[in-house]
């Protein structure tokens, strides 16, 4: 099967469309004219009072295991160490039961992590849920009839800080929060 066969009609098309498109454009550029805005909504919704409050109150309570994984890595880099400075002095059956607890503390740390990250993402999504509501109440509230079109903020390469609208709906989000008593 020749593939350059199959990939000459694509790149035809695509002229054509490109073609079509810069035409369209050509001859009725200010009647396409639409306002756009940019957004970060990740930013709008992790850089809240709400989530700064929430994210604190996470920390609070995972610091125990937090300090578990800190004791664990201190605990391994020990190891390791020992493993290094005294590997021509220890027997084999002493370099096996250093290698053993190391392993066991990997074990150990590796799990403690997952544990604590599938938490995370489970408060993250929860969060999200529980807030894009008053998001999208925030993003109507700051647009009105202003904007025709909101474009993701991190999707556009270039673009001028005055279509820039996400500090002006974080504003908005932290007061339709506050409005609401902190939580949905």
């Amino acid at each position: 099967m020749n593939l350059n066969r199959i990939k000459a009609p694509y790149v035809s098309v695509r002229r054509v469309v490109l073609a079509a498109l810069c035409s369209v454009s050509l001859f009725a550029g200010p009647a396409l004219a639409a306002e756009i805005a940019l957004l970060d909504q990740e930013y709008v919704l992790f850089n809240s009072q709400v989530a700064q409050q929430a994210s604190a109150a996470l920390k609070q309570e995972f610091a125990e295991e937090e300090q578990q994984v800190q004791t664990l890595e201190q605990s391994i880099r020990q190891l390791q160490s020992q493993a290094r400075t005294d590997a021509d002095v220890m027997t084999e059956q002493e370099r096996s039961r250093l290698q053993s607890d190391l392993q066991s503390r990997l074990r150990e740390r590796e799990q403690l992590v997952r544990q604590l990250q599938q938490v995370q993402t489970e408060r993250r999504s929860a969060f999200i849920r529980q807030y894009q509501p008053i998001l999208a109440q925030s993003v109507e509230n700051v647009v009105g009839e202003q904007y025709d079109l909101i474009l993701d903020k991190g999707a556009v390469i270039y673009h001028r800080n005055s279509l820039d609208i996400t500090e002006a709906v974080l504003n908005e989000f932290d007061s339709l929060v506050a409005e609401q008593g902190g939580a949905n």
